[in-house]
């Protein structure tokens, strides 16, 4: 297939596998094996899709001033949560609610029991339901994936696939970390890829009738669910180093239910972790 014309069926499966997590050299496993050659693939990939930067080169500083940071300070409705402990950032109307709607609808075609990363974790832990719309392909979710990666400023390869949760009444995710503990099993095994976790973006969908708060019990603060409301968290410090402040609970529902969006950030990517073109709009 040397100098082909590539056809828009090849474009979508390359960036559908790349956007929903499949490690760039098994994508270009794949197309060498459908009879692509080198230039073809880099053509389909892009130089900057050929391989992650190494964990080395993470600049944790940089990565704690994401424009996210910059752009809260004028913008109407994004706003930091005033605490001194670690960078935590809410912003109502981020989704509008017939995209929440949507959402929902997706999530509730496809739920399976929500896990934990720790196999021997009491399963009273996390309660909830979830599902992985971010291995879909789905058109709607990968234009989700931009637009929070657009919010933060940070490129969605350097994110893990997209989930959403729903927990009905009684459900609950017990306060836990978003990070890995260094030095751990857990850590170990899934960061070493990827790295570890930075920042995490996350999304209600609906609005839930009682309970189904988020709280961040060293940070003394709640936050409750509202319908398209995003909270945005850094699980890091700026030296790189992991913030026990960013311990949260995913309260009860009382009543009615809660659906959410989570979006895990990681150190690794490819490419620019700061696209210039998310700055534009600043």
């Amino acid at each position: 297939m040397t100098n082909m014309t590539i056809s828009d069926e090849w474009l979508t499966y390359t960036w559908v596998r790349l956007r929903t997590g499949v490690e760039p050299h098994e994508v270009k496993r794949l197309l060498i094996k459908n009879g692509f050659d080198e230039a073809t693939i880099r053509a389909l990939m892009r130089d900057a899709y050929d391989g992650r930067r190494p964990i080395s080169d993470v600049d944790h500083a940089a990565l704690s001033n994401a424009p996210l940071t910059r752009r809260a300070l004028n913008h109407p409705l994004l706003r930091r949560v005033p605490v001194s402990k670690a960078q935590l950032y809410v912003w109502p109307n981020f989704l509008a609610p017939e995209t929440c709607d949507q959402l929902i609808a997706l999530t509730d075609e496809r739920l399976r029991a929500s896990t934990t990363t720790d196999v021997f974790a009491d399963p009273k832990v996390r309660t909830s339901r979830s599902s992985d719309i971010g291995s879909l392909g789905n058109n709607l979710v990968m234009q989700l994936d931009e637009l929070i990666a657009e919010a933060l400023g940070v490129h969605w390869s350097y994110s893990d696939a997209t989930q959403t949760q729903r927990y009905d009444v009684e459900q609950e995710y017990k306060a836990h970390y978003d990070y890995f503990l260094p030095g751990t099993r857990d850590y170990q095994v899934h960061c070493q890829f990827t790295g570890q976790r930075t920042w995490t973006f996350m999304i209600y969908l609906n609005d839930v009738e009682e309970g189904g708060g988020t709280r961040f019990r060293r940070l003394e603060k709640t936050i409750m669910p509202e319908k398209g409301k995003a909270v945005i968290w850094n699980n890091l410090n700026p030296d790189g180093s992991v913030n026990p402040y960013t311990i949260h609970h995913g309260m009860k529902v009382r009543s009615g239910v809660k659906y959410v969006i989570t979006k895990w950030f990681r150190e690794r990517g490819w490419g620019e972790m700061f696209p210039a073109e998310y700055s534009i709009n600043m």
